[in-house]
């Protein structure tokens, strides 16, 4: 077995010992994320960490094919960064743990926005939800005119597939492109909690659709979103528990998930269609656990809330650390290349393809966005290396932040030449967003909930 085939199929089968014995080394967890339990603080490194490397010490670059591949996407809602891959002492996900070790790892993701509606959104769209068409609550739908990128891989013949746990996503407008789209049976809607227990039913809906026979000889695309560290932290029989904090039950929420996502990962390793298939695990937001006296997501862009894991299993690429700041709205032009189909020239990301396959990517900037909802404020924020510009309201408040020094933004600078700098790097790319009108919650209706708490 070569080492690129054993990373493949190591990730999923979990035969890390023998993909490790046939390389030079893994990758240091040094510098690819927090060091303590609890800790939201990114690091300050932005490299590229190789594992299989050639004499020379530059990672090996043999020739390899790029697709087209089929695409398994898996998203858990409220993962944060700080994973044990990462350095976080609870050992909470050795599935994850093991599939990160294999995968070329974004260790400086962002996602698009702090909460699913918004982020999701913006990642099937394409586009940061201020450019999207969006009804304006807190529980957004997405009308038919936006395009959504699972559309674009049906025009190209690919059979989608989707998979979800919440109510939410019966009515988000979000099943544009998908063939399949299921929802697990009997959750209770409740738009102010989470009490339902779904990761089981997320994984055998999952099974099943991934059993279709068509899947042997058509390219296919195919979401599942793990819901269950969301919300309401519930106790599993068997997982911890591991104290009575808010933290601590929520990694045993993250350990329950990262069981049956293991499971997931051993089905698909079965199938005949394995082999030429890329995993993408990811996130739609963080979570707070008293970090500027917040709790759960949303209504904020502190960093506990929008950075989140991003690895990228794919067939011949070779395991590394990529420490470059990148961000989920890359995700719909890598999935539209990885799948063959046409890129979209309206889509705002840029396609990771190339640096999973060793080319260098080099630095850009991210761009993470909050509109104004029912329920919340406008929060927006520019983050160019270190430096993080987050505005707020109407722009009328800004602030910056240097990561490396004041990873917990406790800091802010409100002043001097990177201030300016960042001010003016900000008003450019404000002049790029073509801001999209709400289209039912309007006047009277945006941000009136965040005003009458305010008052």
């Amino acid at each position: 077995m070569t080492m690129n085939r054993c990373l493949v199929l190591g990730a999923l089968v979990g035969v890390f010992a023998a993909c490790t014995q046939a390389s030079s080394g893994t990758p240091s967890s040094s510098g690819a994320g927090p060091n303590s339990a609890g800790s939201s603080t990114p690091s300050s490194v932005r490299a590229v960490v190789p594992v299989a490397s050639s004499a020379s010490g530059e990672p090996a670059k043999a020739a390899v094919s790029k697709g087209p591949y089929n695409v398994v996407l898996i998203s858990v809602d409220s993962l944060r960064a700080d994973m044990p891959w990462g350095g976080y002492a609870r050992p909470i996900a050795p599935r994850l743990t093991e599939l990160e070790k294999k995968s070329v790892s974004f260790t400086h993701a962002y996602s698009i926005s702090s909460y699913t509606s918004m982020s999701l959104g913006g990642l099937l769209g394409g586009k940061i939800p201020s450019g999207l068409s969006r009804s304006g609550y807190f529980f957004g739908h997405y009308p038919e005119d936006d395009l959504m990128f699972p559309e674009l891989l049906q025009k190209a013949g690919v059979h989608t597939m989707g998979v979800h746990a919440h109510f939410y996503f019966q009515k988000a407008g979000m099943n544009q492109g998908f063939a399949e789209w299921e929802i697990v049976p009997g959750i209770k809607a409740d738009n102010t909690t989470d009490r339902n227990v779904t990761s089981p039913q997320t994984l055998e809906i999952s099974k099943r659709l991934l059993s279709n026979a068509r899947l042997n000889k058509d390219r296919f695309f195919f979401w599942a979103h793990f819901l269950d560290p969301h919300d309401i932290y519930m106790a599993h029989e068997g997982v911890g528990p591991y104290g009575r904090t808010q933290r601590d039950k929520y990694d045993a929420e993250v350990e329950y998930t990262d069981q049956h996502i293991g499971k997931l990962l051993d089905f698909i390793h079965e199938q005949p269609w394995a082999k030429s298939t890329v995993v993408i695990l990811t996130s739609d937001h963080g979570e707070a656990f008293g970090e500027h006296k917040m709790e759960r997501h949303g209504f904020e862009i502190w960093e506990n809330l929008i950075r989140v894991p991003l690895f990228i299993l794919a067939p011949e690429a070779s395991a590394r650390r990529v420490a470059e700041t990148r961000s989920a709205i890359d995700l719909a032009p890598t999935i539209l290349e990885f799948l063959g189909a046409p890129a979209e020239s309206t889509f705002e990301g840029k396609s990771l393809v190339g640096e999973v396959y060793g080319d260098p990517g080099g630095p850009r900037d991210v761009v993470v966005d909050l509109p104004t909802t029912s329920d919340n404020d406008r929060r927006r924020a520019i983050i160019h290396g270190n430096l993080k510009y987050t505005c707020y309201g109407d722009d009328d408040h800004c602030r910056l932040f240097n990561l490396e020094n004041d990873p917990t933004e406790d800091k802010p600078i409100s002043s001097g030449s990177d201030f300016k700098a960042m001010a003016a790097r900000y008003r450019d790319h404000a002049k790029t967003i073509k801001e999209m009108p709400t289209t039912k919650c309007k006047a009277g209706c945006l941000n009136k909930a965040y005003l009458s708490k305010s008052r």
